[in-house]
């Protein structure tokens, strides 16, 4: 394994080799970003209000419509009641004339709409008329791929250590290659649903996998520089989206012109290479030397006699135990030791404040703009500077500092929204934009941090646990900022920022990774610092 290293130090200074690799494993999070961010556009609720089929039919306008049948709102005459209108006659109505049923509107109770007129027909709300007593089916469209991306964090961190990188990768491409353009193309709201699932589980598998192999393949400064420069896909996700958002208004045609380019994740399932990590990890040295010479030609392939012995053991302990039993130990392995199981519960918290605050200020900062397409496109901007930023301070500062850091200014950034007015729009708009950058810097950040706290065998497990409780945070996110929230403004923001502060001095037990040589086995963990109290004063 040290001999392999070596050779992995050495495709870590071919520049032109490793971007090529990373072009590769960062592409996917541009699809990630606009699959995740597509919501705020395919649900977009136009003004609607009860259609009548007898004055339609009649030829009066929308505007002559609501006029006689929709009533205001009890608290503001300038809102209409959406969901209801009156019940009247509106056969006489459509018989005698707008003008005559203007001067004859008698009183009448309202009742429920049985159907319903949009000013625009171009979302999924439109669609399936997700207004009224079926506003929660509104949600479902976002919770459901959330719930995938949990899915898929928690089944492809483990398919990954079981089968490979690359297996995971391919497998998570062709479900995502299946499921995008396929919820463009349905009809039944049902199966839709069951599409934005998948879609969610390849989203992280796909990141999963890639990001691992990355991981694996660089060593030192260039892994630090690559691992965090993967994440500016995601900020060109939104900034592309919100373009062609724009552009394209029909949420189906939007669903498939985001959804085709996917196909062109063919090229990574060819060219993407398999980790000699992994494989060295998993008893197959032969191949493990096979892979890193296609990457550095110079590698020699190590003559290990007791290679074959090892293939043999390892296949006899599979077709024993096999493979669910193998997933399982994957996840049991996380809390194996003391140190593994701290390190583990810290990546938990980690998951979960970051899920959290994020989707809690993206549900804020909806409520402070009008206009979606800049704000998505603001938002893209901000994270692409965070995770800039994030690079210097990961190669020079450490990962310990900077993850503490940047958890305790988030924190005191959303406990500072107390002292902000209601009224100040612009100033909630900017400590919005700023909550972003961190939380977005921090996401980047953690992944990194925690892929390197792991040995090899269960790496990319402790990377998916961590994005399945940050999906955890994501689903929730939407039910403290409406029933907290209710309660009063201010508390979703303090409960992030109260988290943040508590997990930041969360990872001072942490040791730090800086410039350390990843372990690979288990065995390995024993010669690598461990998380405890006394390193809450070391830096």
């Amino acid at each position: 394994m040290d001999d392999l290293d070596q050779y992995i130090d050495s495709y870590s200074k071919q520049r032109w080799k490793v971007f090529v690799l990373l072009l590769m494993a960062g592409t996917p999070g541009i699809f990630n970003a606009i699959q995740i961010s597509s919501y705020v556009f395919l649900v977009d609720k136009p003004s609607y209000w009860c259609d009548i089929p007898d004055l339609k039919s009649a030829g009066w306008s929308d505007q002559m419509i609501i006029n006689v049948s929709t009533p205001h709102q009890k608290y503001s005459t300038k809102k209409l009641e959406e969901c209801s209108y009156y019940n009247r006659n509106y056969s006489i109505f459509a018989k005698n004339g707008y003008n005559w049923s203007m001067n004859n509107l008698d009183t009448a109770d309202s009742k429920s709409c049985q159907y319903y007129s949009y000013s625009i027909k171009e979302s999924v709300v439109t669609e399936w008329n997700l207004i009224c007593d079926d506003l929660s089916m509104k949600s479902n469209v976002h919770a459901t791929m959330a719930f995938g991306k949990f899915v898929g964090g928690l089944l492809f961190g483990s398919i990954s250590d079981v089968y490979g990188r690359k297996f995971a990768f391919n497998l998570a491409a062709f479900i995502y290659m299946f499921s995008g353009p396929t919820a463009a193309l349905i009809d039944s709201y049902i199966l839709f649903l069951i599409a934005r699932f998948l879609i969610g589980v390849a989203g992280s598998g796909i990141y999963e996998s890639s990001y691992t192999i990355l991981t694996e393949l660089t060593s030192g400064k260039t892994r630090t520089l690559l691992c965090l420069l993967m994440n500016m896909s995601y900020p060109i996700g939104y900034i592309l989206l919100s373009i062609i958002a724009y552009h394209v208004r029909p949420w189906r045609m939007l669903l498939l012109v985001l959804s085709l380019p996917m196909f062109g994740l063919l090229i990574q399932c060819w060219f993407l290479p398999e980790s000699p990590k992994w494989l060295m990890s998993q008893g197959r040295t032969k191949q493990a030397w096979v892979e890193m010479a296609k990457l550095v030609p110079t590698a020699v392939h190590a003559k290990i006699d007791n290679d074959g012995q090892e293939n043999v053991e390892i296949s006899k302990t599979k077709k024993c135990n096999g493979k669910i039993t193998e997933i399982m130990s994957a996840y049991t392995s996380l809390f194996s030791t003391l140190d593994l199981s701290v390190k583990t519960i810290i990546s938990l918290f980690f998951g979960l404040s970051c899920g959290l605050s994020y989707y809690v200020i993206a549900l804020n900062g909806d409520n402070i703009t009008a206009d979606r397409y800049i704000y998505v496109a603001l938002n893209g901007v901000v994270e692409g500077i965070s995770y800039a930023l994030t690079v210097p301070l990961f190669l020079y500062v450490g990962r310990k500092k900077a993850v503490s850091s940047f958890f305790f200014a988030s924190g005191i950034l959303q406990l500072t929204l107390l002292a902000i007015p209601l009224e100040k729009a612009n100033i909630l708009l900017c400590v919005t934009l700023i909550g972003k950058f961190f939380v977005s810097a921090l996401f980047s950040a953690i992944v990194l941090y925690v892929s390197e706290l792991y040995p090899t065998i269960i790496r990319n497990t402790g990377i998916g646990i961590l994005l399945t409780f940050s999906q955890i945070g994501s689903i929730i996110a939407p039910y403290i900022v409406e029933i907290l929230g209710a309660k009063a403004w201010y508390i979703p923001s303090t409960v992030c920022g109260t988290l943040g502060i508590f997990v930041s001095s969360l990872v001072l037990m942490l040791p730090e990774t800086k410039k350390t040589v990843l372990p690979n086995t288990l065995e390995d963990m024993k010669n690598t610092n461990s998380a405890k109290l006394s390193n809450c004063f070391k830096f």
